[in-house]
């Protein structure tokens, strides 16, 4: 027997879709709660500082879109790798599997150095174009130069994660985000209230806790619990597969990026229409997660499980894939989105005695949250094309999404038609439901077009 065939999960080539789906999902899904826990709690202790000053929050909220940016490259890493492993398993082809984790730590020290040199050479420049002022301005700049040595950590992570969910090891994934939350939920208090260090505090928590996340992760490669092994060699690092990591993954971070300066873009229009808006803004931005997270860790499974059944030609079950996965997302929304209109009121009152602030939370919420089966489709649709190794479709449903019509959108219905929140929370709208449209009628064309490559 081979060693492919040794490590191969039961499940992945034949049999139940839905119940290889929902086994690959589970351990993401949970280490993404995980995460969801530390970003609630985080939070909930910046919130505290001082209750009665917004701008702690929106502070550290303001600058989201550079963080994203840094996720977005980290992202694209992980993306890259694991589609690359995930056909190079489905092919059974030693030489992908073999040289995929060096050239991809080499690509994540070339990324961690750029981006901790830029951000320290640029950071008041940065704070200053997102449009923060006064406290929010000092806030804003004390957790963004702390927080920028975890690119360094969360780039080496990627790594490591990316191999793993490409083998289909989604239970490690698990344990490694899960031990970042925990740690992170350790050091939050001590170093926010303890150490009086504030947002300080709360950046360095959470450095520490991806570093404690990337010691886990080595540990299981180190401990030979997977089909991949990592030598450690620089004659491992390969020009055609820095190549290949980097032409099916940078666009996924190029789009990525591109969402980052759309949250930028809309920080400033919601500021512009009241500071105490950005703040809620940013606060449901948060608690979305409790309705996305859901979605984006099917979207992981998907890249695993459509990624090994396309590298072994098995392209029916690959739509019936897609199927079960569209299914199973209109469902997971459905109720999260019902529990999160109606707790709406309580969970943001938790979290800021501003009535003004509370009212924007609670109306954005009621409306925005069922419009996230659009989006579902964009993300489905996403991981589909990234798991077969087409990168440009999937940059393009990104794209779309924000900066190409929810922006002009949003710019539009705020300041020519003057409707305020309304006009943004309507352009997020008109964005998911168009880029819904195309990505559905995309992965149709594609997926009739492999079925009679089968075929033929």
């Amino acid at each position: 027997m081979s060693e492919f065939k040794k490590k191969e999960i039961k499940g992945i080539y034949e049999g139940p879709v839905f119940s290889i789906l929902i086994k690959l999902t589970l351990p993401i899904l949970a280490g993404m709660l995980f995460q969801l826990v530390y970003n609630v709690i985080d939070t909930l202790w910046i919130s505290r500082i001082d209750s009665s000053d917004p701008s702690y929050v929106g502070g550290t909220g303001i600058i989201f879109p550079v963080v994203f940016i840094a996720i977005s490259l980290s992202n694209g890493i992980l993306v890259g790798i694991s589609s690359l492993v995930a056909r190079g398993i489905g092919e059974e082809n030693k030489k992908i599997v073999n040289l995929t984790t060096e050239s991809g730590l080499f690509i994540a020290v070339i990324l961690a150095v750029i981006v901790i040199v830029f951000g320290y050479i640029f950071d008041d420049k940065l704070v200053s174009i997102l449009g923060a002022e006064g406290s929010y301005s000092m806030h804003a700049l004390e957790y963004l130069r702390y927080i920028i040595p975890g690119a360094a950590a969360m780039f080496t992570l990627s790594v490591f994660n990316g191999i793993l969910q490409g083998e289909g090891l989604m239970k490690y994934v698990m344990i490694s985000m899960a031990i970042g939350t925990i740690v992170n939920i350790i050091l939050d208090p001590l170093f926010i209230f303890i150490l009086s260090m504030g947002v300080k505090g709360a950046a360095l928590a959470t450095v520490i806790a991806q570093v404690f996340s990337v010691v886990y992760s080595v540990s299981v490669f180190i401990r030979n619990k997977t089909l991949i092994k990592v030598e450690w060699k620089i004659g491992n690092i390969h020009p055609h597969f820095i190549s290949k990591i980097i032409a099916i993954g940078f666009p996924q971070s190029l789009a990525m990026i591109f969402i980052g300066i759309s949250f930028l873009i809309f920080n400033r229009i919601v500021i512009s229409i009241d500071p105490l808006a950005l703040t809620a803004f940013s606060l449901c931005g948060r608690f979305d997660q409790i309705v996305l997270i859901p979605l984006f860790a099917l979207g992981a499974a998907l890249i695993t499980l459509v990624g090994q059944n396309a590298g072994r030609g098995n392209y029916e079950r690959i739509k019936q894939i897609m199927l079960s996965a569209l299914v199973s997302s209109f469902v997971v929304i459905i109720v999260t989105a019902t529990s999160m209109v109606i707790a709406a009121p309580w969970i943001y009152s938790f979290f800021s005695t501003n009535k003004q602030v509370v009212l924007y939370a609670v109306t954005q919420t009621r409306l925005m949250e069922y419009f996230y089966l659009f989006a579902a489709v964009g993300i489905i649709s996403r991981s589909f094309f990234q798991a077969i190794g087409s990168p440009f479709p999937a940059f393009v449903i990104v794209l779309m999404r924000l900066l190409l019509i929810a922006v002009p959108s949003a710019y539009i219905f705020v300041y020519i038609f003057n409707m305020g929140m309304y006009g943004v929370w309507l352009g997020l709208i008109t964005g998911n439901f168009i880029t819904a449209v195309v990505s559905s009628l995309w992965t149709s064309a594609r997926i009739k077009s492999l079925l009679s490559r089968e075929v033929y």
